[in-house]
């Protein structure tokens, strides 16, 4: 999943453009929660991280009110489980996978 956004100002203080292209390979809360494999806490990260694919482990654990290590198990558990791939390190970004019904 990647988002592209733009956004410019114009001298008048007002935006222009705005968000462009969108989610592609869009992954919906329902398909999230079809996922047999995954535990209700996972598919609650897996959402989070399916709204913000840049979403760090700090925001994942003030979300769900949990600590950043319990955050990182949660993703070490999606990722060998196939559902999570980070693309581009540390600065990059997460794509979920389901598979597909």
């Amino acid at each position: 999943m990647t988002f592209v956004a733009k956004e410019t100002t114009v001298e008048d203080g007002g935006a222009k453009g705005g968000q462009i292209g969108g989610v592609t390979g869009g992954v919906t809360d329902a398909a999230i929660d079809a996922a047999t494999t995954l535990t209700k806490r996972q598919k609650e990260v897996v959402k989070l991280i399916a709204a913000n694919p840049s979403i760090t482990y700090n925001e994942v654990a003030d979300a769900l009110g949990i600590n950043e290590s319990a955050v990182g198990k949660h993703i070490t558990a999606i990722k060998n489980k196939g559902v999570l791939v980070r693309q581009g390190g540390t600065q990059g970004y997460w794509e979920v996978k389901l598979p597909k019904h």
